[in-house]
């Protein structure tokens, strides 16, 4: 599941895509992953479904110096899919 501070962040960009597909999908955390966070929650999305294409920050490890380690957050494309779209 995303975490709440990517959810709030993407939600804005959630509704005008949903208003924009003509859909009546119910925007709340639990209901959006991605394609691997469905696969580990055990569904599996729909053959044809077309996802939503959000900007996420994600943390990386920016560098480990004597044991110590640094990290780093950047935006990533990613797509997300509702729980209506899963098996």
């Amino acid at each position: 599941m995303i975490s709440q501070q990517n959810f709030d962040l993407v939600r804005p960009f959630l509704k005008y895509q949903i208003k924009d597909r003509g859909l009546n999908i119910s925007i709340s955390r639990e209901n959006w992953d991605t394609f691997n966070g469905w696969k580990k929650r055990g569904k599996s999305i729909c053959k044809g479904s077309k996802g939503f294409r959000v900007e996420l920050v994600v943390p990386y490890t920016a560098s480990k110096i004597k044991n110590k380690t640094k990290v780093g957050f950047a935006t990533r494309q990613k797509v997300l899919f509702s729980e209506e779209q899963t098996l």
